[in-house]
């Protein structure tokens, strides 16, 4: 995120190196004064700053300027009507798009955010990137259903996104699945063709995409191509803002003991304001079913072995966080290499979490940082421990601003957020944590 007063994001936000580092060297000497005010990102960045909301920062101010001048491109650009009916769509030379990549934390989505919603079109479209493959792949499985079986789904369905959104910004964008990978490798390729620009934020540099991948020769082609139509630029300032964060509110607990299990259960009757709790009650959405082990006026509360050692998926997390406004999560352990599959959806999660604003309350075997080893017995992990590791970063970074009492302020409990607004960040601990 931009480098802020308070960590957390601007509310009224949407959510979705240089040319190399060295094109935004010159850049990073100016002042905010010094850049373009003739709307878009650039305006809207430097009214932040103005309204100290913001700190001038001269990394994240050189990627705001790059926004700013593709915003300016897209301004005069005209692409021709997509028609349906006939094969082969006019190739569109479109503006070259920004591929956002950079260390967790550094501001890479709320830079996107701020392009975003400066754009004055009604044909764009701001998704996280794991919502966006969900998507894509129900679509592929309905048009199997509906057409011959020769039918290639893949054409048809770039044309319908770019017809519906010709400005795309993904949020997170990451390859860890070959069935992702198989399907972005043409996906992406149409949307170009038919002159979709696309803005996305990333952990990693194109290169690094789908890395140690099975079968990663058969997408290499998309790599090449999404450098050919975006530009890669560098948000790396080394330092992850989130983790600035001074008002703690009280609603992760570590080590797991009686007194962290009895403030884990204060919180829950607080947020749910002390209501009647349904037990084991069940959601059912796209034709399967998640049991929920307790649950009372928007509050929910799973054990991790519930929600993270079963075989749940992105599609169960989005509709839990569309579902409740708090989860209260309980036993969390330290994961390691043997638990990757664990920690993957535990990452996922998260995510999915984040993206809904969801109040977060959990109680962990240690500290946040220390969660995830990236070992086996004691030993690391190689390549696999690594990615791991790298995951496990951006949610890490994610967590500490989740504690953070802005995030809870600005949250969907009003019950905690009245609470947490009302008192000093010295008290707010006690407040949560007390009937």
């Amino acid at each position: 995120m931009l480098r802020q007063i308070s960590a957390c994001r601007h509310p009224a936000i949407l959510r979705a190196s240089t040319r190399g580092f060295h094109a935004a060297s010159s850049l990073l000497t100016h002042t905010v004064d010094a850049l373009d005010t003739n709307g878009g990102p650039v305006r809207e960045y430097k009214r932040m700053v103005q309204d100290g909301r913001l700190i001038d920062d001269a990394f994240q101010r050189s990627i705001v300027s790059k926004l700013d001048r593709l915003y300016q491109d897209l301004l005069v650009f005209t692409p021709p009507p997509l028609l349906f009916g006939t094969k082969d769509p006019e190739r569109v030379t479109a503006p070259r798009g920004l591929y956002i990549y950079g260390d967790v934390g550094t501001g890479k989505t709320t830079t996107m955010d701020m392009f975003y919603t400066s754009i004055p079109t009604t044909s764009k479209r701001r998704v996280h990137f794991h919502s966006f493959m969900l998507e894509v792949h129900a679509r592929i499985n309905h048009f199997r259903r509906t057409h011959h079986a020769h039918e290639d789904p893949v054409p048809t369905i770039a044309r319908e996104l770019a017809r519906a959104s010709r400005i795309i910004c993904f949020d997170e964008f990451q390859v860890t699945d070959i069935a992702d990978a198989m399907v972005l490798r043409r996906l992406l390729h149409e949307m170009f063709v038919c002159g979709v620009v696309m803005v996305t934020t990333s952990n990693r540099h194109p290169d690094a995409l789908y890395a140690n991948g099975i079968q990663r020769e058969s997408f290499m082609p998309c790599i090449d191509e999404l450098k050919l139509k975006c530009e890669c630029v560098s948000l790396d300032s080394g330092t992850d803002y989130r983790k600035l964060v001074r008002e703690s509110a009280r609603v992760f607990f570590a080590p797991i003991t009686q007194n962290t299990n009895d403030a884990l259960m204060a919180v829950f009757s607080r947020a749910s304001q002390n209501a009647r709790v349904q037990v084991n009650g069940e959601l059912r959405f796209l034709g399967r079913s998640l049991r929920v082990p307790r649950s009372a006026r928007g509050v929910a509360w799973f054990e991790f072995s519930d929600l993270c050692t079963q075989a749940h998926g992105s599609a169960d997390y989005i509709e839990l966080a569309r579902h409740f406004h708090t989860l209260v999560l309980s036993n969390v352990p330290v994961m390691h290499m043997d638990d990757r599959n664990a920690a993957r959806r535990f990452i996922t999660l998260i995510d999915a979490l984040y993206e809904a604003h969801v109040v977060l309350v959990m109680s962990s075997e240690a500290e946040i940082n220390a969660l995830f080893t990236g070992e086996f017995g004691g030993k690391k992990g190689g390549c696999v421990g690594e990615e791991e590791v790298f995951a496990f970063q951006r949610a890490v970074s994610r967590l500490v601003e989740m504690q953070s009492r802005k995030w809870i302020t600005s949250g969907r409990n009003d019950v905690l957020a009245e609470h947490a607004q009302r008192m000093d960040a010295d008290t707010v601990d006690q407040v949560l944590a007390t009937n």
